[in-house]
């Protein structure tokens, strides 16, 4: 039996830039990534479906040991069940996957997602890149289009003072500088 081909349906057309990430428009269910995190996802997908089916070619346990359930069995289902869910979380990432794309040099004037912004917030200079909720890691300065420091900076402009407020924390940030690294 040989190995087929891995086919992505990204957006259901089959091309991975199909369709592209407009910043004023964020529907609930989309998942905004880059190129780079959506090979990532890729990969990740292909190598655990790849253990599933190296898990289920071999031996599995049988369901009774004497008359009690095997309980290599039911641990292997359990496995199996969790496998199964990442692996359908996976899917649901891939089907619902919207590259973030550079805006036109119009909408590249506004924080949308993929832009790098400096900003003076609460009288301290700093930067941020704002990105989808599966890349962002505020440790290294990214922060998700959905936190409330990325809802409030979205549509603003260079010069725009924006008020933040987070559940601890309130910030008054002034958009000093937006610029977009992407290809």
């Amino acid at each position: 039996m040989g190995r087929s081909e891995t086919s992505y349906q990204i957006n259901n057309s089959g091309n991975p830039n199909a369709r592209f990430f407009s910043p004023t428009m964020i529907p609930m269910n989309k998942f905004y990534v880059t190129k780079k995190g959506l090979e990532k996802v890729q990969t990740e997908y292909e190598k655990l479906r790849d253990f599933k089916r190296q898990k289920t070619m071999g031996e599995t346990p049988n369901l009774l040991h004497s008359e009690d359930a095997n309980p290599e069995y039911l641990a292997f289902q359990e496995d199996m069940s969790l496998l199964d869910a990442r692996l359908t979380e996976y899917e649901n990432i891939l089907q619902n996957a919207e590259l973030i794309e550079k805006p036109s040099k119009e909408n590249q004037k506004k924080v949308g997602i993929g832009a790098t912004i400096t900003l003076d917030m609460d009288g301290e200079v700093d930067e941020f890149t704002i990105v989808g909720t599966l890349e962002a890691d505020p440790s290294q300065k990214k922060i998700s289009h959905d936190s409330p420091l990325g809802k409030g900076l979205l549509g603003a402009k260079i010069g725009d003072f924006v008020k933040v407020k987070a559940s601890v924390v309130n910030h008054d940030c002034k958009i000093l500088k937006i610029v977009y690294h992407l290809s």
